[in-house]
């Protein structure tokens, strides 16, 4: 979870970076949440610790989509 976390984390401030580089976009953040989703979520495992990640993605993508700028 702390790898997970850490990652969220560095996407965040790699995205803000891009926002106030080049403005936002149409589906901001849908490529680093599936790269998340691909690196750190076992689809075929429903524990509590992998419900955690996935809950931490699915804020990580909210964040993304309710981003202002």
């Amino acid at each position: 979870m702390k790898a997970l976390k850490r990652d969220i984390e560095k996407q965040k401030k790699r995205l803000i970076a891009k926002v106030n580089k080049s403005g936002l976009y149409e589906n901001f953040g849908q490529k680093e949440v599936m790269k998340l989703e691909e690196k750190h979520i076992d689809s075929s495992v429903y524990t509590s610790e992998m419900n955690a990640k996935r809950d931490a993605i699915i804020y990580f993508n909210d964040w993304c989509m309710d981003y202002c700028g």
